[in-house]
């Protein structure tokens, strides 16, 4: 067995290993592995994998740079035009390339592609990436005749050139394995997408569902993590019917901040009215009279802490080109999302994907239903006081000054009418508050796995009971999305550790324990797993599950080594349920 055929064998038994834990980041740790495999064949100091998707713009999926990963959060190169540059010679002739010098003045074939591109590249990758190196082999992966991703191996300049027998033994490897590695890679990748979509939507689901004040930021999170966004800026509109303040999230790299921007009345044209062209987004430049006109007004307000001031500062500045997304549904104004880049004319690569679109507009929904919930409670309240004291007051008036007057058919009619009116007015208001429920937790908890064992086939999910069936203390008091919020981050967590594990080089099949035990008066749900320690990135998981256990009046407890995490909730007697 050749080296080549050992490397490959070695890589088909890991990929399955990484892509069964189905976390957010197993797509990079399959590429990674790809990559390390390649180089190696070769002696290649970069490696770069492009998707190439039919009649659009380039990809980079992953960058290998020694051996780590170059291509990380935060960094949004700018979409690549396939059809230029040296790629483009690989999709004109559907043959792999091998350039010697990509930066000499003239190859063999006349020009350079390359140099003629290489102004509109991204700054960081041209520095890192590009001018470190001198020679390349590019190699087309197909389906068919059709080139759909396209590998590129590097070389740094202080090294010999590839020789024509990398470029051959590196396109046997392509040939072989190529179209059958990066199949697989897709498939993964659409169905982590997939996943994704669906935890995100479930999340606002259950944000608009409960009575906890709305997640800013965690509304925004989507568009910072499938859009080429630089900077996103979201404004929500906040308050009464007749107030116009708004609720400003600022996302910029891993820094996200939220604002109020209290009595906030939008200009004459601004995106934030609900015009006759608020349906369409608007595309604008860094500087120009709008973004100009908003730093000025921001500059100018008053509340923000030096820290935010400057982080909106700065991310208005870095600004060249942005899309504003107008949220204004039903003629109600309920604000606008805008994606920004660092690049000028960047418009055409901030337009929404199919799931972003999506998750737009039903975020316009949810905040139209919002804000109607609102006002609906305001109404019934101010039905209950003063309307109904006022009516009462009315009816003790006519008592004192004009008793007779409650003899009249059509007095005690309109009186009457006017009472049913209220009733039904205050008992609508209250139809769309949220409520707890007596919720058989034992029995949730075994139709949440249930769920979520087919979104997760190679995690092994076990649950059992300590204390005997606990039928006495089985039900709580609490609502379905607060449950879902609580083990849906639990949930998260244990997958993070989990991956975390596999791509430090343990050989695990994932195990998530769900532990339930009775006491007196309590339910003890304990949760762990066989992952490790990972660097968290924001921290609201835990405390979206601490502040929901709190309000169930529980309580939460978390031990290291091992990790787990105990809660703790109140049991429902079958008296109070009663």
């Amino acid at each position: 067995m050749t080296n080549q055929e050992i490397g490959a064998e070695t890589l088909f038994e890991k990929l399955p290993v990484i892509a069964v834990s189905g976390g957010d980041t197993a797509v990079d740790s399959i590429l990674m592995e790809v990559m390390k495999v390649l180089t190696a064949h070769v002696h290649a100091d970069i490696g770069q994998i492009t998707l190439l998707p039919k009649g659009g713009m380039g990809e980079k999926l992953y960058v290998l740079k020694d051996c780590q990963p170059w291509l990380k959060k935060g960094v949004n190169l700018k979409p690549l035009e396939p059809n230029k540059g040296f790629t483009g010679r690989v999709l004109k002739t559907g043959e792999s390339v091998l350039i010697r010098d990509i930066w000499a003045e003239d190859d063999r074939q006349g020009g350079n592609p390359f140099l003629e591109i290489v102004g509109s590249m991204d700054y960081h990758y041209i520095q890192d990436i590009k001018k470190p190196v001198s020679s390349i082999i590019i190699l087309p992966i197909k389906r068919g005749n059709e080139i759909f991703c396209t590998i590129e191996l590097s070389r740094y300049r202080n090294k010999a050139p590839f020789s024509i027998d990398d470029k051959r033994r590196i396109e046997k490897f392509s040939r072989r394995y190529g179209p059958l590695i990066m199949d697989y890679v897709i498939d993964v990748r659409d169905r982590i997408t997939v996943n994704t979509a669906h935890d995100k939507l479930l999340k606002m689901a259950r944000l608009i569902a409960s009575n906890a004040p709305i997640d800013h930021r965690g509304a925004v999170e989507p568009y910072t993590r499938h859009s080429t966004a630089d900077v996103v800026m979201a404004l929500f509109k906040t308050g009464s019917l007749y107030e116009s303040s708004y609720r400003m999230v600022v996302a910029w790299k891993d820094d996200v901040r939220e604002v109020l921007l209290a009595n906030f009345i939008p200009s004459t044209g601004s995106s934030l009215r609900d015009g006759f062209d608020s349906i369409f987004p608007v595309e604008g430049e860094g500087g120009d009279r709008r973004m100009a006109d908003f730093a000025d007004r921001i500059e100018k307000m008053t509340g923000f802490s030096s820290k935010d001031r400057e982080l909106i500062k700065t991310c208005l500045d870095s600004i060249k080109s942005y899309v504003i997304y107008p949220l204004h549904m039903l003629g109600q104004e309920l604000g606008v999302v805008i994606l920004s880049s660092r690049h000028p004319s960047f418009w055409k690569y901030l337009h929404m994907n199919p799931f972003l679109a999506t998750y737009n507009s039903l975020l316009k929904s949810f905040l139209l239903n919002e804000r109607l919930i609102n006002f609906l409670s305001d109404i019934s309240l101010k039905i209950h006081n003063p309307g109904f004291y006022c009516l009462g007051a009315i009816k003790g008036i006519i008592v004192k000054r004009a008793p007779e007057m409650l003899t009249d058919p059509q007095m005690i009619n309109a009186l009457n009418g006017m009472e049913e009116l209220f009733t039904e007015l205050h008992d609508q208001g209250r139809v769309l508050r949220w409520r707890y429920k007596t919720i058989d937790v034992i029995k949730w908890i075994r139709v949440f796995i249930d769920r979520k064992e087919p979104q997760f086939p190679g995690i092994t999910i076990d649950y059992h009971l300590e204390n005997g069936p606990l039928e006495k203390g089985r039900k709580i008091k609490a609502s379905d999305e607060q449950l879902e919020t609580i083990f849906e981050n639990l949930f998260t967590n244990s997958i993070r550790a989990i991956n975390t594990r596999i791509e430090k080089g343990a050989t695990i099949i994932g195990k998530i324990d769900i532990i339930i035990r009775g006491k007196s008066g309590t339910i003890d749900v304990e949760f762990k797993d066989n992952g490790m320690e990972y660097e968290t990135v924001s921290g609201r998981g835990s405390i979206q599950i601490k502040e929901e256990m709190e309000r169930l009046r529980g309580r939460i407890e978390i031990t290291r080594q091992p990790y787990r995490t105990r809660l703790t909730f109140p049991s429902v007697s079958k008296q109070e349920r009663s």
